[in-house]
């Protein structure tokens, strides 16, 4: 048996839902979606995407515009690579800024340097749901009139002083990927509260984009559960748990097929969420006392997703008894390099910083423990005991 690192739920009223939207001449369910994401985000406008990727991508290229060919965008220096993507899709030059270790918050004087390098487009993605300080990075932004973009896309289920994270910036960005905690099989939406025109794509059905849907949504389901996750885990060309920088493709319409997956999977995602809190403090109760381990902090106001439960342990997974065993419970290691380590991003990197201390410390000794509903009591114990020894 092994575990899932992450879950997102999917009934199966879901997925006929979402066989429905696909193949049902006149079906479309994406105006109630955005209808909904609008509603639930304070969203001006809404459009949706194949990705959260796509979705970030066409966000970085409307903040760019009229920024000229030397426009430059603040990107954490240790994030998922598909923010990387991302910019180098939007064409941009690129400014890292660093993350501290402890809280996976930005480091303000290292984002202020990203600044003075030029950086007039700020990208803040909280990590596995644990909510930034939003106020501290656009008073960081104003003087010199940097726009900030929030990827939410690990936001699912948190809120930062009360607002659900993708609710917070002039331009959000939400991903409904397979282990986002709430998701279309795939997709992802631009949100934005600013005057101006709202970016397009189009809104045709294809055919074979609608049945790649449908076929991971079942995938998901049927080897997701923990009995049947080991048959796609032990397939090394599936990639499964493995971080990879992928190339940028251009933007395309969010399926059919998943808007109807993610009307009907609100509340069981809802639910998700809140236990995945449960078994997150549950965990951090349990290996509180290991003096080897330390949890990173959430910031005043925040309450976390919990996506995974992060924690450092000096040589991450190398530092613990039985890695094999931990693995099969769940337990990864985080993002394995900073951005700069990424050949796309050093040859857009602007600025005369060079050195990202937290994002090489996080690199190095950062984990992530599962949080899902998935895990027994036992199950629990188990994870607890292989990160505490």
């Amino acid at each position: 048996m092994r575990q899932p690192p992450a879950y997102s739920p999917l009934p199966l009223s879901a997925l006929r839902a979402g066989a429905t939207a696909a193949l049902r001449p006149g079906r479309d369910d994406r105006g109630a979606l955005r209808e909904l994401l609008a509603r639930d985000y304070s969203a001006d406008s809404v459009t949706l995407f194949a990705s959260g990727t796509q979705a970030l991508q066409v966000a970085l290229t409307e903040a760019a515009v009229g920024l000229g060919p030397t426009a430059t965008v603040a990107l954490p220096a240790f994030t998922c690579f598909d923010v990387a993507t991302a910019a180098v899709g939007a064409r941009l030059r690129i400014a890292l800024y660093d993350i501290d270790p402890t809280t996976l918050a930005p480091d303000v004087d290292s984002l202020t340097a990203a600044l003075n390098a030029g950086a007039r487009i700020v990208v803040v993605a909280p990590l596995f749901g644990f909510p930034v300080y939003w106020e501290a990075v656009c008073a960081c932004a104003a003087p010199v009139g940097a726009l900030v973009v929030e990827d939410a896309a690990q936001g699912s289920g948190a809120r930062w002083r009360g607002l659900p994270l993708g609710s917070l910036g002039q331009t959000s960005v939400l991903s409904f990927g397979r282990g986002k905690g709430w998701t279309g099989g795939g997709g992802g939406a631009l949100l934005t509260r600013r005057h101006g025109t709202p970016p397009t794509v189009g809104t045709g059905r294809q055919l074979g984009a609608e049945l790649r849907v449908l076929t991971r949504a079942a995938a998901q389901w049927a080897f997701g559960r923990p009995a049947l996750y080991g048959i796609p885990a032990a397939l090394p060309w599936l990639g499964l748990g493995e971080t990879l920088y992928r190339d940028p493709v251009p933007p395309r319409p969010l399926p059919r097929a998943s808007a109807g997956l993610l009307l009907r999977d609100i509340a069981p995602s809802r639910r998700e969420a809140a236990e995945r809190r449960r078994r997150a403090e549950g965990l951090l109760a349990a290996i509180h006392r290991a003096p080897h381990v330390r949890a990173i902090q959430p910031l005043p106001g925040a309450v976390p997703g919990y996506l995974r439960l992060p924690v450092r342990v000096e040589r991450g997974l190398g530092g613990l008894a039985q890695v094999a065993a931990a693995r099969r419970l769940g337990i990864e290691r985080s993002y394995p390099n900073p951005l700069s380590e990424l050949p796309a991003v050093r040859e857009r990197l602007v600025g005369s910083a060079r050195e990202w201390p937290g994002a090489v410390e996080l690199a190095r000794d950062l984990i992530t423990l599962p949080t899902h509903s998935l895990l027994s009591a036992r199950e629990m114990e188990q994870v607890a005991r292989a990160v505490t020894g």
